[in-house]
């Protein structure tokens, strides 16, 4: 936390698998000893490191996927921070109708809204290399209009939108309102500036659309975190002087 806020950065969010285990008086103390804002609350490892989704075909699975959610909610609470769903959702499974699949996830996503209503929820549009449904920013926009919650929202990600060979303008003007949160990343997750995206053309997009909330950096850190973490800061401070 030191280095991140040294070196410039104004906010940290957390990736969590089981927010159980998480020491929060320890955390809390990491996060608001260096000034730092909580943005948002990334539960992809809930289904990269446990496999636990929304889509689970056993029910028992799917509550286990929502408990998590829910105290993900609980930890972003405490920051006034919002909670994503990415790979949580789950995936459309042989044996499942689609529609089946997306009803489950729709119920999950309206049931944790409907327990913590003041912590906003968004929903990411995921490339076809971690998922099979709700790839694109349009589908992911329809979905999360038809469920009609005023809590959700929805986050976008270079690296998911450029897979699904969308740009980064497109993408925003087909989420509109629901534009809550953006991801910033370069080819291949690297740091910013360190591969071959436009970074220019996505942050002038981002900053065109009037968009005034976090841009968070979502790389690997290559070849060290020191590297991921300054490089990317330098990348960015053309297009967020003050806030990163």
């Amino acid at each position: 936390m030191k280095s991140i806020a040294e070196t410039g950065y104004s906010g940290v969010e957390l990736l969590v698998c089981d927010p159980a285990r998480i020491d929060r008086r320890a955390l809390a103390t990491a996060i608001r000893g260096q000034g730092l804002d909580m943005p948002a609350v990334c539960t992809g490892e809930v289904y990269g490191q446990d496999g636990l989704s929304f889509a689970d075909p056993d029910a028992s699975r799917r509550q286990k996927a929502i408990d998590r959610m829910m105290a993900s909610m609980d930890l972003a609470s405490e920051y006034g921070a919002m909670v994503n769903v990415g790979r949580l959702r789950g995936r459309y499974i042989d044996g499942v109708a689609p529609q089946q699949t997306l009803d489950w996830i729709g119920a999950a996503i309206t049931q944790c809204a409907a327990a913590f209503p003041d912590v906003p929820i968004v929903l990411e549009p995921v490339n076809r290399n971690y998922a099979n449904c709700l790839l694109t920013t349009g589908e992911t926009c329809s979905f999360v209009r038809s469920l009609g919650v005023s809590s959700l929202g929805v986050m976008l990600d270079t690296a998911h939108i450029l897979t699904e060979q969308e740009t980064v303008a497109e993408a925003i003007r087909a989420a509109g309102d629901l534009f809550w949160h953006f991801h910033i990343t370069d080819s291949d997750r690297l740091p910013v500036g360190d591969g071959s995206y436009g970074i220019d053309a996505a942050m002038g997009a981002v900053i065109d659309s009037g968009f005034d909330r976090y841009v968070t950096v979502e790389t690997f850190q290559i070849p060290d975190a020191g590297h991921a973490i300054a490089a990317s800061f330098e990348a960015m401070r053309p297009y967020i002087p003050t806030r990163v």
